[in-house]
């Protein structure tokens, strides 16, 4: 290599970084890892992208033998209707018929049980819910998520949907579930996270992962999927290459963070390779988001310590157990150059003396 040739390589380089860096703060600006605003959430149910046609008969079991590292952390990172996830992306993880059919019996089954007069279920509960749909682990706590994000937040095909607060009615499938007409059981909780009517923690309990914010629950599906897959080797794994769209720069930064996580004294399993995964998705959650609507460092501890419990359940649900440490960035500390996780690093916890639930 001439003189000419190295110094171009060295100059490009920067310029990649800067751009990607500044590509990545505005593509994920709004995106879900970001968590709600501070309003009364309104759930809405949009409709599937008319490339799919209707929601037809489910083709078989749902089940998801193996995912993508970058397609499930687009989809995890993005709410459902927005058009930065790839319409292969959202029919795969989560459109698809028999995906959609399970979805959907889940939720009847969960209005079953509150009209039964069942308690509110812990995460372990739900996740055998969903094995009633799916022989698959994996899958099944895809569809946890899910359903998960569709009651707390709305913005997908699923149809759950707040129609009103004044009385609480929810409509589901064309037929009304009115919080009036449901037993409330002693455990339950009838407002939502931030004091809205809210029929979330009547289905979810309210002390298993404390009454924070509704987005804890599926956050912690989402750890424990990315744990599972990457710990079964079920995960096509690495970036998707050089790229300026959402899908690249993403897909690219998550597999930066999963690498520059590897500490050279542990052997790179795949178990190893799941829980950096899955700690990658919530680090860079606070390190981007952490300061949003008046976000506290104790706040993103609690998450990431919410968020760590999910991928211990996903690796147990692999056969392993967490032998490594989980990482939790300073809050905001993403810059326009990325996230460096060595100088971002607020704290380092370890899996075996984190307590179950609540707050740290």
């Amino acid at each position: 290599m001439n003189l000419g040739e190295g110094m171009a390589s060295v100059t490009c380089k920067p310029f990649w970084t800067r751009a990607s860096a500044l590509l990545l703060t505005a593509a994920l600006l709004g995106g879900c890892w970001g968590g709600p605003n501070l309003s009364p959430l309104e759930i809405v149910t949009v409709e599937p992208p008319p490339e799919f046609g209707p929601i037809g008969p489910p083709s078989g079991v749902a089940t998801l033998e193996r995912v993508s590292q970058t397609e499930l952390s687009i989809f995890f990172s993005q709410y459902e209707d927005d058009s930065d996830i790839p319409a292969d992306v959202l029919q795969r993880y989560l459109t698809d018929p028999a995906m959609m059919a399970a979805q959907t019996a889940m939720i009847n089954d969960l209005i079953d049980h509150v009209q039964a007069g069942g308690a509110p279920l812990t995460p372990q509960e739900l996740y055998q819910q969903a094995l009633a749909h799916t022989d698959d682990p994996g899958t099944a706590l895809i569809l946890c998520h899910n359903v998960l994000k569709a009651m707390a937040r709305g913005r997908s095909p699923i149809p759950w949907e707040k129609t009103s607060e004044q009385p609480l009615v929810y409509l589901f499938e064309g037929q009304e579930v009115n919080a009036a007409e449901l037993p409330l059981h002693p455990d339950a909780a009838t407002t939502g996270s931030r004091g809205q009517p809210s029929l979330f923690y009547r289905f979810f309990s309210p002390t298993a992962l404390g009454r924070y914010d509704e987005g804890d629950w599926y956050h912690y599906f989402l750890e424990a999927a990315t744990a599972y897959y990457g710990a079964t080797g079920r995960a096509d794994t690495g970036g998707p290459g050089l790229g300026f769209d959402y899908y690249h720069v993403v897909g690219g930064a998550v597999d930066d963070t999963i690498n520059q996580m590897r500490d050279s004294g542990y052997e790179d399993t795949p178990a190893y390779r799941g829980w950096r995964w899955a700690n990658a998705l919530s680090f860079l959650e606070e390190a981007f988001y952490g300061t949003d609507f008046g976000g506290t460092q104790e706040e993103a501890g609690r998450e990431a310590r919410d968020h760590m419990r999910g991928a211990i359940f996903g690796l147990s649900l692999a056969g392993y157990e967490a032998d490594w440490p989980w990482l939790v960035p300073r809050i905001g500390s993403a810059s326009s150059t990325g996230v460096d996780v060595s100088e971002a690093t607020y704290e380092t916890l370890d899996p075996a003396t984190v307590p179950e639930g609540g707050s740290p």
